[in-house]
């Protein structure tokens, strides 16, 4: 389909492209294109001025230390040779070559599609999001940033800049779809430390388990200080088959949703 007419421009800085967004009404950004081009061209939603922000050096880079940084236009196929193995689990299972070579983390994230990969990533990893806008940076938790489908503590003329998290010493990702790397039915993402066979901690966070990519708190409190085996993973699956909420569409009913997520999580820790 042909998309809404709308005007273009290309920001040639971070400051640039923050005044236009805030003065602009109407207007959004263009990151790496592949959630926002095909929603606009199935007119499901319509801008007035797309703000191009997919060149701006100053937010493509990822950085390894004690913590990682990634950019937010840092591409998903940098993350897939990523030193650590969650990541490198996440990115590999994103669309396809196209869409892992022009998608963008910060994008994905600021679109919060309730079935994107990025979003159940970043909550297994306890991630803070740094956010600029008109008013400066401030940075929220995960948690806090993700409000629901679609919806991020995005206010207007703000931008995702980077996410920063530590590598879990163990992490899963597990994934559910029609199709090889199309949006999840279902997906798990789980990060841990397991010291001496005991879970010290674990985060676990699903897609298909509520409207939006949601922590599991149950299944990580059977986790907590437990030992690591069949008895643990089935009782934590168990639990979050239980916790999950999920919606039905013409993709999958609500019942099979939930038992998806569990069979997730259970592979998902079996792999730990």
């Amino acid at each position: 389909m042909i998309p809404p007419s709308f005007d273009y421009v290309r920001a040639s800085s971070l400051g640039e492209a923050l005044r236009i967004l805030d003065r602009e009404e109407g207007a959004v950004p263009l990151a790496g294109g592949q959630s926002l081009v095909p929603l606009l061209k199935l007119r499901a939603v319509s801008y007035r001025l797309l703000v191009d922000i997919g060149r701006l050096a100053e937010l493509r880079y990822v950085r390894y230390g004690d913590e990682v940084a990634v950019g937010a236009l840092a591409r998903h196929y940098e993350l897939e040779e990523s030193p650590c193995p969650f990541l490198r689990q996440v990115a590999s299972r994103i669309g396809d070559v196209q869409v892992r070579s022009l998608g963008t983390v910060g994008g994905s994230l600021a679109h919060a599609d309730p079935f994107g990969d990025w979003p159940a990533a970043v909550l297994a990893l306890d991630a803070v999001v740094k956010i600029v806008g008109p008013a400066g940076v401030r940075e929220l938790g995960a948690v806090e940033f993700i409000r629901g489908p679609y919806s991020t503590a995005l206010g207007r003329g703000e931008l995702v800049a980077e996410v920063r998290f530590r590598c879990p010493p163990r992490g899963a990702y597990v994934k559910f779809s029609r199709r090889h790397n199309d949006f999840a039915l279902a997906a798990a993402a789980v990060a841990a430390e397991v010291r001496d066979g005991h879970v010290v901690w674990a985060r676990v966070a699903a897609l298909g388990a509520g409207e939006a990519p949601r922590r599991l708190r149950k299944a990580e409190a059977v986790l907590a200080g437990a030992p690591l085996n069949r008895d643990t993973i089935a009782e934590a699956a168990e639990a979050a088959r239980r916790e999950a909420e999920p919606p039905g569409d013409f993709r999958a009913s609500s019942e099979y949703r939930r038992a998806l997520v569990g069979v997730a999580v259970k592979r998902a820790l079996e792999r730990l």
